[in-house]
């Protein structure tokens, strides 16, 4: 197992502040009835905070730098510390008896993650990975308990952005029942592209495009939709041959946002 390097924290990173701490309507329009919640979802939990609870908050943290694919924590870990990305991307998921991995979230920077199992003490039940070279905050059960119980807000806060999730995945699982491929790869980048887009500079952006900033394979694609690969390549090839979408720098633009707001409009009618 590789484990990620500990450096002294002595300021708050500036990719974390910066990222939305909240992603407007209008700036996942025409997706579906679960926006907001997929926005609060993705809430920038750092840059809600105040500068006290901030202080507060890093006097306690260590900061962990992990290479592109490096393990954080796997499942079967015990679970005593909560982290927020500083730089970079987490993935989670979960792996079947089989073999087959379940992405179950993306965090982007100022992302709360690792709460589920705090105060049960139990066994991580999830992998945490570093889809990119990333740096995240590492904060102790004891430390973080003792941060809420001084900052009632800052405990609201994070209770709602884990109620957030809740109602995300359910509209995720809906949308796995009710749309067909097409349909959930345009829903999936649409949401990454509101989400993602202020991690950093993205090259060769011309105007009105839309950039997923997450590297994902199809497989990854797959496993986050539901659906087999070859499908996916299938259903990428098919949108992109149309314009719809292109590749630049392993990360994919939607170069006609139009029309996949259009398939979503039918979906829904």
């Amino acid at each position: 197992m590789k484990y990620p390097y500990e450096s002294p924290v002595s300021n708050l990173s500036k990719t974390a502040l910066d990222s939305p701490s909240n992603l407007l309507p209008q700036d996942l329009s025409g997706i579906d009835e679960g926006d907001v919640d997929w926005s609060n979802a993705h809430a920038n939990f750092f840059s809600s905070l105040s500068k006290e609870e901030i202080q507060d908050l890093l006097r306690c943290s260590r900061r962990l730098t992990l290479k592109s694919r490096d393990n954080l924590f796997r499942a079967g870990d015990y679970s005593n510390d909560v982290y927020i990305v500083a730089e970079g991307c987490i993935r989670l998921s979960q792996v079947a008896s089989t073999g087959k991995e379940t992405i179950l979230w993306f965090n982007f920077p100022g992302e709360i993650f690792g709460m589920a199992e705090l105060w049960s003490g139990n066994h991580r039940q999830i992998y945490a990975v570093a889809n990119e070279p990333t740096e995240v905050y590492s904060i102790s059960s004891q430390d973080f308990t003792a941060f809420l119980g001084a900052h009632p807000e800052a405990a609201m806060k994070a209770i709602g952005v884990l109620s957030a999730r809740v109602r995300a995945l359910g509209h995720i699982l809906v949308g796995l029942t009710s749309d067909n491929v097409e349909t959930r790869v345009a829903r999936l980048f649409m949401r990454f592209a509101a989400i993602s887009s202020g991690n950093r500079c993205c090259t060769g952006t011309t105007t009105g495009e839309l950039c997923v900033n997450v590297r994902l394979t199809h497989q990854d694609i797959a496993n986050l939709i539901g659906a087999s690969r070859q499908t996916v390549t299938t259903t990428l090839a098919h949108l992109r041959k149309i314009g719809a979408l292109r590749a630049v720098n392993h990360h994919m633009h939607i170069a006609q946002p139009e029309h996949l707001r259009h398939l979503l409009d039918l979906s829904a009618a």
